[in-house]
């Protein structure tokens, strides 16, 4: 766990994580809701992709993703904290469906078609990475 993530993030949300490395992911359904409390916790957001998270690897989507920009000069900090929230949602909300993000992976990773030929349900492997920006003390 990073220390800002375990630091601003309620208990609630890190359950729910799934730790990828040092980054935290989150199923589709968790998504907004994770983002509301980091917000609502004094976190910026950064952005982050999608990933394909198994214990024996991973397949990162790097093209699909879902990133704000910097904070502007004069904007206060809880403005671009609904800023970064509000861009990041756009662009989360025009990704491609589990399904097309799958049909996605299988395309770009032997590893994912290996194991969709094994009958795994790659929708259960399925994260949205998120990294968190916190004000400067």
């Amino acid at each position: 766990m990073t220390e800002i993530e375990e630091k601003f993030l309620p208990n609630e949300i890190l359950q729910k994580a799934i730790v990828s490395g040092n980054e935290y992911g989150w199923k589709r359904t968790d998504f907004k809701n994770v983002l509301e409390k980091a917000v609502e916790n004094g976190l910026g957001i950064i952005g982050g992709q999608v990933q394909f998270k198994f214990p024996d690897g991973t397949c990162e989507l790097y093209w699909q993703k879902y990133d704000s920009t910097e904070k502007q000069s004069g904007e206060n900090w809880t403005e671009y904290c609904e800023r970064t929230k509000n861009e990041c949602l756009n662009q989360f909300d025009n990704l491609p469906s589990d399904s097309e993000l799958v049909k996605d992976g299988i395309e770009n990773f032997g590893f994912l078609k290996e194991k969709k030929d094994s009958n795994l349900n790659l929708t259960e492997y399925l994260i949205f990475i998120l990294y968190f920006a916190k004000q400067d003390e």
